[in-house]
């Protein structure tokens, strides 16, 4: 359905299978075409648990995989539109949509709203998770299309003056001991050795098919 700057509106068919993004299904689909190690696609599961960044930003700053090789990836395999947020007018509605922080957190890019439908630029990839926990806390129903981390950040810089700044102070967190990045403890410890399980599980099974 067309609309104005040329994105269109959400329809069931554009969201088909979006339950499917998820950071192991990721990692298994890198495994089977033999474009990640499976030892470097462990140790990014575990920082993404560890550390809070998203497990294809793990890859991209790494060195492992460019951020076009791994948005076209995306694109194929989770049946979603790609698009370069610079190419589109921004509306003042969409910015004030949501928070900055969790834009910020996430480096979403936000394009427009259709009533209660935000159309968004994600960086490269946000899991079915973060996407369902967004459109519970904002009341909201997301439509993404696959970006670059690195325009999602430049254009972020341009929208909100404070967005460097955020920048830093989220680099010096995570140079933080693990004693004083995470509060959970043992929990966090739980949390990590499930996402290894699973990674694991993945590349094993992609090993004997």
């Amino acid at each position: 359905m067309a609309s104005r700057d040329g994105l269109r509106c959400v329809d069931d068919t554009d969201v088909k299978g979006i339950e499917k993004i998820t950071s192991v299904r990721l990692a298994e689909i890198l495994t089977e075409r033999g474009v990640v190690s499976s030892e470097v696609i462990t140790d990014a599961l575990y920082a993404q648990d560890k550390d809070r960044e998203p497990f294809a930003q793990v890859l991209i700053n790494g060195g492992h995989i460019t951020e076009w090789d791994l948005a076209k990836i995306v694109t194929e395999n989770f049946n979603l539109p790609f698009l370069m947020a610079a190419n589109h007018q921004i509306s003042e509605e969409a910015k004030l949509r949501l928070p900055k922080e969790l834009l910020f957190e996430h480096t979403i890019v936000p394009l427009d709203t259709f009533g209660d439908i935000v159309t968004i630029v994600m960086p490269v990839m946000l899991s079915f998770d973060d996407i369902a926990q967004i459109q519970k806390e904002h009341n909201c129903d997301l439509f993404p299309y696959v970006g670059l981390v690195s325009e999602n950040r430049k254009l972020l810089s341009q929208l909100f003056d404070d967005y460097s700044k955020w920048l830093e102070c989220d680099a010096k967190r995570r140079e933080q001991p693990d004693g004083q990045a995470s509060l959970s403890g043992g929990k966090a410890d739980s949390d990590w050795m499930s996402i290894f399980d699973a990674g694991e599980e993945a590349i094993q099974r992609s090993r004997r098919s």
